[in-house]
């Protein structure tokens, strides 16, 4: 058993760093996400659950929040035992909001505010399928100026 310790660690470690890598990578500034059209994250992971604007002056300044909700109940590895409920690899909740510049549909910021860290790992792993697909399939279409991303919310 002390054998196996070492080697389960290692591959534990490994595992949620590879969900951990991608959710750094949605939330940098240099990246992929941060600068490109909101249109791009609602056609790789769908119509937003939420939507709030958050400065409405009809001026540049104008800022909406974006929020998608994702529920994963598939866990690499489901332990229960006695008191101690462990689930490893990305059974739980995610939410990513998106900061979206009014006038163009810009995002300004990408954040993962709900994950639900109740069990090892999880919070990374269960947006991690969220992620890749933000990340893989942004179509990068260009930023129009006078779109008006308030259309998304209803006006």
């Amino acid at each position: 058993m002390q054998r196996m310790t070492i080697p389960f660690a290692l591959v534990f470690t490994l595992l949620t760093g590879c969900s951990a890598m991608r959710t750094h990578e949605a939330r940098d500034p240099s990246g992929q996400l941060i600068g490109s059209n909101v249109l791009d994250l609602v056609q790789t992971v769908g119509i937003p659950d939420k939507t709030m604007k958050l400065v409405d002056s009809n001026g540049p300044n104008d800022r909406m929040e974006v929020q998608w909700n994702f529920s994963n109940s598939d866990a690499a590895l489901d332990m229960n035992a006695l008191v101690l409920d462990l689930k490893v690899g990305g059974a739980d909740k995610c939410s990513m909001t998106a900061t979206v510049d009014r006038w163009g549909g810009k995002v300004l910021a990408v954040n993962f505010p709900q994950a639900h860290s109740d069990s090892i790992g999880s919070d990374y792993g269960a947006c991690e399928p969220l992620v890749y697909e933000a990340l893989e399939h942004n179509p990068h279409t260009p930023i129009d100026p006078h779109w008006d991303a308030f259309s998304l919310a209803g006006k």
